[in-house]
């Protein structure tokens, strides 16, 4: 899309997942997607017929830029790798949400729910039981689908829970890793998500009084789980809504668009691959801007689309 106008819609869809009464109960706080900048108003964008690489999906007309369901894309295309990496010289706890829509109109097909499912995504309420969904105070709107799955990574699982520290600090030795898998396979080909949001509702993780842009995904940590420093937030993620000040969104979000080589700056490509990077700045000041945590993103074809900016 050559303009910021035709991405507005683009970025709505991304946010739209399903239908009927918030879930889970953060700090409260209105949505943040209707705080943004560029999102007055959030609807639903026609949904295009298959590409001409093959896929299924409907054919729905309308706006055939406007990638529509997983389905619409070629096999290769479907996941998405996520790897984290700490420079730190402490302990690092993330908390990170996966989510997608499903059901009729969603943006999973309904033969590829049950590789979602087995994939560790699992249904975050009910289908066809809400409208939106609120991870810690980050309250995400739906308008497609009927259903929300969403897949959980970090503090709730061991021993993803903890980055071991990298001790001296030196960036370019050999950094703790860990890479985001599948829970049936341990593969690390993870089913597209629509959205990744950081943080919950827990008190290390959550926002400070109702500004979602508070909202930590990252928590420098001792030996002993104590939290140590200053944590990463989502104002200090490169890449958030927030982060990139288009809104009060603690988020990544899917690039939706076809047809398009412009890859925004809180966006990531289907296909794709994720590496994210927790840096050695539990120290800095609480009005200290510089980026905690960087992230390095490349497309299918293996080209750069987000390059770290510390």
């Amino acid at each position: 899309m050559a303009s910021i106008l035709r991405r507005v819609s683009s970025v709505a869809a991304v946010t739209a997942l399903a239908l009927t009464a918030v879930v889970q109960t953060g700090c409260g706080g209105s949505s943040p997607f209707l705080a943004a900048q560029f999102a007055t108003t959030i609807g639903t964008i026609p949904r295009p017929g298959p590409p001409a690489n093959g896929g299924g999906g409907d054919d729905g007309g309308g706006d055939d830029t406007t990638l529509g369901t997983v389905c619409d894309l070629a096999v290769g295309l479907r996941t998405i790798e996520v790897s984290l990496q700490n420079q730190a010289q402490q302990r690092v706890r993330f908390a990170m949400t996966f989510l997608v829509s499903a059901g009729a109109g969603g943006f999973v097909c309904d033969e590829l729910v049950d590789d979602y499912l087995s994939a560790g995504y699992t249904d975050a309420f009910p289908p066809g039981t809400a409208s939106s969904i609120t991870i810690g105070c980050d309250t995400i709107p739906l308008s497609s689908g009927t259903r929300i799955l969403r897949m959980n990574f970090g503090v709730d699982q061991l021993p993803e829970e903890f980055l071991q520290p990298n001790v001296g600090g030196d960036p370019t030795g050999n950094l703790p890793t860990i890479q985001l898998r599948r829970r049936d396979n341990g593969t690390e080909l993870l089913p597209l998500p629509e959205v990744i949001v950081f943080g919950n509702s827990s008190s290390n993780f959550t926002c400070v009084g109702s500004d979602p842009c508070t909202q930590r995904g990252f928590v420098y940590s001792s030996v002993n789980n104590l939290p140590i420093g200053k944590a990463a937030d989502a104002d200090h993620i490169q890449g958030t809504i927030c982060n990139e000040q288009a809104g009060t969104a603690p988020e990544w979000r899917l690039d939706k668009t076809l047809n398009d080589n412009t890859t925004q700056a809180f966006q990531f490509p289907v296909g794709g691959v994720i590496l994210v990077s927790i840096l050695d700045r539990s120290g800095d000041s609480l009005n200290d801007s510089r980026n905690q945590v960087v992230w390095t993103v490349t497309d299918s074809n293996g080209n750069e689309v987000q390059t770290p900016q510390p």
